[in-house]
């Protein structure tokens, strides 16, 4: 994502640079990325809709790990004092729920950043509408994501606001 960022900013400057050899003033504008994505009402919506879509799992995974905890403390308060094949059984059960829960985990995590990267594309595609949008209707012929691309951008030139008014909007 940082690539194809510095990318399009990369291409932006030099078509910048080239229309302004060819003597036709060039008129830019900037975007803070990450304001609009932490302030549009859909980044909460997203977030909810992810929390509950995984919720069930993740609770599962704090109950298995309740059971593995409470296994781990049995042993040690009294492993000692158990025959030996309660404690042999006990110690197959710890290594299976630890087995469980690595697996589940790993699942989890590889899942919920699938999901989180899906919906991220669909605010992006949102907001790069947005942006061309609001560009064209204020007369700018570039914009960039001024966030690590610009030393200083004027106000006037910062179309965030109306990205997030207009990104709101859409739902």
């Amino acid at each position: 994502m940082k690539k194809l960022v510095n990318t399009l900013i990369l291409g932006a400057f030099l078509a910048a640079g080239s229309a302004a050899s060819a003597g036709t003033p060039t008129s830019v504008a900037v975007i803070n990325l990450p304001q609009i994505l932490s302030q549009i009402p859909q980044s909460a919506q997203v977030k909810k809709k992810l929390e509950s879509e995984f919720s069930g799992r993740q609770a599962e995974l704090k109950k298995l790990n309740d059971q593995y905890t409470a296994l781990v403390e049995k042993l040690k308060k009294n492993g000692s004092y158990m025959k030996e094949q309660e404690q042999i059984s006990t110690q197959r059960k710890v290594q299976e729920l630890q087995s469980q829960l690595q697996i589940k985990g790993q699942a989890l995590m590889e899942d919920q950043r699938r999901r989180v990267a899906e919906e991220e594309g669909k605010l992006m595609d949102k907001i790069q509408t947005a942006v061309e949008k609001v560009a064209k209707q204020r007369g700018f012929d570039l914009v960039i994501n001024g966030v690590g691309a610009a030393v200083y951008a004027n106000d006037s030139i910062d179309i965030s606001k109306d990205v997030i008014q207009l990104v709101g909007k859409s739902n």
